[in-house]
């Protein structure tokens, strides 16, 4: 489950040092109506550039929050941005976000890590509410000539997103075993889990096998 405690604040990191407050403001606005923004560092000081910059932003409503998280690994400009929820509810000022930053302690009040997708996979949320959902793109998969994923609902999670993403279904496996699929499927990578399942629909055996990587 996403942890959100009814805060209304996010922060977004990771985000390239040429974007603006206006672009932020557009992005996450489309989400809902924001209360404050603030991106950091405000001045750009040629004779100093800048790595990256942090954004908080205030939604007047903390539902908002959940929504939000699900522009993590979404690239914006060229890089893919990590969306998390501010626990404290507050906007801190510049100076204390960026001795945060400095100090690698960006997520204040929040121990748990969330699972990412690698860099190249883009989730996006796509549609209007409340008929939204969570499309992720792999370019690689694409260039390979594979389906792409099918949509999740916009209620899902980070952490059941990868989890789902990394997840393969395998349809009429017959009568192969667990192990053999295990050591088929080893070549592509670790397994993390494998079960068989079945539908009413049809007298076919399924199996779905959980990689430890989405790659």
């Amino acid at each position: 489950k996403m942890v959100s405690g009814g805060t209304r604040v996010i922060q977004v990191t990771n985000i390239a040092p040429q974007a603006t407050k206006d672009q932020m403001q557009t992005l996450f606005g489309y989400l809902g109506k924001i209360d404050d923004i603030r991106l950091y560092p405000t001045i750009r000081d040629v004779s100093c550039p800048v790595q990256s910059r942090i954004c908080y932003v205030k939604y007047y409503d903390s539902a908002m929050v959940n929504v939000a998280q699900h522009l993590t690994n979404t690239v914006f400009i060229d890089r893919a941005l990590i969306v998390i929820p501010m626990q404290s509810g507050e906007i801190p000022d510049e100076h204390k976000a960026l001795e945060m930053s400095s100090n690698g302690t960006l997520v204040p009040g929040l121990n748990t890590v969330e699972p990412r997708l690698p860099a190249h996979v883009i989730n996006s949320l796509e549609g209007v509410p409340p008929n939204q959902v969570i499309q992720t793109y792999d370019p690689k998969m694409a260039a390979a000539g594979l389906m792409p994923y099918p949509p999740l609902p916009a209620t899902y999670d980070s952490r059941n997103i990868e989890e789902i993403r990394r997840t393969l279904l395998i349809v009429n496996v017959g009568e192969l075993t667990q192990q053999q699929l295990i050591d088929h499927f080893s070549h592509a990578g670790d397994v993390s889990y494998i079960r068989f399942c079945e539908r009413e629909v049809d007298n076919l055996k399924y199996a779905l096998i959980e990689m430890s990587e989405q790659e």
